[in-house]
């Protein structure tokens, strides 16, 4: 029996999924879906399947996953975007699908080394504050029992605490390897890495996916690839190949060394590498080199800290850039050539690639010597650092001189200066061809899913962003089905014209909306600056005791999920990561306003050029890029409303545009429902209210 014909079988009515899976519902479409994946599982090739919220995707893509690698000797890998449908992945849906077929299949999950406890620096690492002490008691606490170490696991009682602690105690993923560890046999890292290479189904995520096609070894060979969360994927590779450089990036690898700085008797109080190298490692270097090593040559090291950082701030006073500032965004500028950035005289970037050429040789020079054959655990433990340290200072001089030098063809290059102080940017104008390299052209047969693939009913946008097509001799197959929701009757959708400043327009509607239905609200926005005076405007127009939360003024978005998901009557103002990937199902979201159109902003470096980019083929890119980019995203934001069955909600657009505007039309077939359009805030608040069945108050019903 084929593949697809099995998966048919087993999810039909009646079938042995149904009888043992306690969550079982009758899905036509969920089977249709399965069939679709096992074709292409079996026969190769790339699918594009996109199946709306509540169709049962993960069920549809996991089942013929599991019977592949179950069957024939071909490892699954299926990776997901967010680490918390990865953890459902693993924790929930695949132990639940292996009893109910009565299936024994080993899966493992992985992640990258930032999610897992590193034990060396648990052991080192000193808390700041009683506060952190205490958190740290407790992780080694839970270290020393937990099998996995991974870091997304720990229960913390202060969030926002062990968020601060957190990247000192994790793997560090740019230095960090077998040959500089030396707790190879602890390492939490390793230990994954070794159960995921014995392993016929491996559950990772999209950042190590990306990662492990330049880094032999992260993830092991696979024959058959299954990417959730696929609309996310290019940004994930976007970010990973993006190279970047800041004065706090010098600064931290410059602290490790020691700082001449803080303490000019020498670096022994100075702390860092160079003090410990005087005080422990000296003797050790000049036992182990009949040369030997002179506290001069350690103490220069420390003395070169200093050069460097004066060094790097004049690079940095001259890479400011020259155009007007925002008062809260700070300033953005494209550039295209080392002399458009520094002009004629490199010799202050020239000064700075040879302080971290330097380090790196040094470091990695001492590094050697302490861990030569026969070195005792001490020295060997002082000399991986060494080399981690060494390891920074390379991959840092090497990214500032490609980044100065601005000369990778099909490259973007930019520099900002705002809140993070000053830093430069390079990446790639479109992931496409590393898409295919790193990802795509590993598998014989890939499958990329998501709620939202398309644009206006077209895929080729999607595709074209992740370098598919026959031109690119990567054909691919799509399948697109629709939500199984009754979304007429579930949802209602209201254009609101409010004619004023959108903060203040936005922020009336939304307190007339808490005061009308009481639920919970999540408001998209699509610029932080009109969400900070939306939000100065709620804090006065909302009734005492109402919670409001906004991104980054109130916490980051994982936090401000969590305790919105706890209250009612609560509003959640959103940016950027808010339009995608929360999941509020049932009353924990019942009203999503968006305040404009997420269209991409039209000064961003990448949008430039890309936009150049589509004009020499002759393209327009409003309406080839811009659009169906806006498109997808405001899918997603929308698609946060209804999540189950039984979910009913209000979707407010507060853009006139989607009514009057020419390229109006797929953003009006991304609705789920038809619009009404209203223009009077009260009315859109007392719709809403009768929609709920809410007590409407007195002096609404005059």
């Amino acid at each position: 029996m084929s593949l697809a014909g099995q998966v048919h079988e087993l999810l039909a009515p009646g079938g042995p999924i149904a009888a043992r899976w306690r969550r079982y519902e009758e899905r036509p479409s969920q089977r249709e879906l399965a069939g679709e994946i096992a074709e292409v599982l079996e026969h190769g090739g790339v699918l594009l399947a996109e199946a709306a919220t509540g169709l049962g995707k993960s069920l549809a893509y996991l089942l013929p996953s599991v019977l592949l690698a179950a069957r024939e000797d071909r490892r699954v890998v299926v990776a997901t975007c967010t680490r918390s449908l990865q953890d459902q992945l693993y924790e929930r849906d695949l132990p639940a699908l292996l009893g109910a077929l009565r299936l024994d299949l080993r899966h493992v999950r992985l992640k990258g080394k930032q999610n897992y406890v590193c034990p060396r620096l648990l052991e080192v690492v000193e808390g700041r504050g009683p506060e952190e002490s205490r958190m740290l008691d407790q992780l080694r606490s839970w270290a020393a029992r937990d099998p996995e170490g991974d870091l997304d696991r720990f229960a913390a009682d202060d969030a926002e605490a062990f968020r601060r602690l957190r990247a000192r105690v994790c793997a560090d993923p740019m230095a960090c390897s077998a040959q500089t560890c030396r707790r190879g046999r602890e390492c939490f890292w390793m230990r994954a890495r070794r159960q995921a290479g014995q392993a016929p189904l491996v559950v990772a995520n999209h950042a190590l996916l990306a990662l492990s096609g330049e880094r032999e070894g992260l993830l092991p060979d696979f024959d058959l690839l299954v990417v959730d969360e696929a609309h996310r994927l290019e940004g994930v590779l976007l970010a990973q190949l993006e190279r970047s450089v800041s004065r706090h990036r010098i600064e931290e690898a410059l602290r490790l060394v020691g700082s001449a700085r803080a303490a000019p008797s020498g670096p022994r109080a100075a702390g860092g590498l160079a003090a410990r190298l005087e005080g422990y490692g000296l003797p050790l270097l000049e036992a182990g080199d009949p040369r030997g090593i002179g506290v001069e040559e350690i103490r220069s090291l420390a003395r070169r800290v200093s050069e460097c950082r004066e060094d790097a701030e004049a690079l940095f006073r001259r890479l400011e850039p020259r155009g007007p500032r925002h008062a809260l965004y700070g300033a953005r500028e494209r550039y295209r050539t080392a002399g458009e950035l520094l002009g004629s005289d490199l010799g202050v970037l020239e000064a700075v690639l040879s302080h971290c050429s330097h380090f790196a040789r040094t470091l990695g020079r001492f590094a050697q010597r302490l861990g030569a054959p026969g070195a005792s655990a001490a020295a060997s433990e002082l000399g991986a650092e060494l080399e981690q340290v060494s390891a920074r200072f390379a991959s840092l001089g090497q990214d500032l001189e490609h980044l100065a030098e601005a000369r990778e063809p099909g490259w973007v290059y930019w520099r900002t200066a705002g809140g993070r102080g000053l830093e430069l940017h390079g990446a790639p104008v479109t992931v496409g061809p590393h898409a295919r390299r790193l990802v795509l052209s590993r598998a014989h047969a890939a499958i990329l899913a998501s709620a939202t693939l398309a644009s206006g009913g077209d895929f080729a946008f999607v595709a074209e962003r992740l370098g598919l097509g026959e031109e690119w001799g990567v054909p691919y197959l799509v399948v697109s089905h629709p939500s199984p929701f009754r979304l007429a009757q579930q949802m209602r959708v209201v254009v609101f014209d409010g004619g004023a400043e959108e903060a203040a327009s936005v922020a009336e509607l939304v307190a007339e909306l808490a005061r009308a239905t009481g639920r919970n609200q999540l408001v998209l926005f699509t610029a932080h600056e009109r969400l900070r005076r939306a939000r100065e405007m709620l804090r006065e127009l909302l009734p005492p005791g109402r919670l409001l939360l906004a991104q980054e003024w109130d916490g980051p978005a994982g936090i401000l999920s969590e305790r919105f998901r706890l209250e009612r009557g609560a509003i959640l103002l959103g940016v950027q990561s808010l339009w995608e990937g929360v999941d509020f199902p049932g009353e924990t979201l019942e009203i999503v306003v968006v305040a404009k159109l997420p269209f991409s902003v039209p000064d961003d470096p990448m949008v430039e050029a890309r936009g150049e980019r589509l004009r020499e083929r002759g393209l327009d890119p409003f309406h080839h890029d811009v659009v169906p980019e806006a498109v997808l995203r405001f899918r997603q934001g929308i698609g946060r409303l209804i999540r189950r069955a039984d979910d009913r909600g209000v979707l407010v657009v507060c853009d006139p545009r989607l009514q009057s505007a020419s390229y109006r039309k797929p953003f009006l077939e991304a609705l789920p429902v038809a619009p009404v359009v209203m223009r009077d805030k009260r009315a859109v608040a007392l719709e809403a209210a009768r929609f709920f069945g809410d007590a409407v108050p007195v002096e609404d019903k005059a």
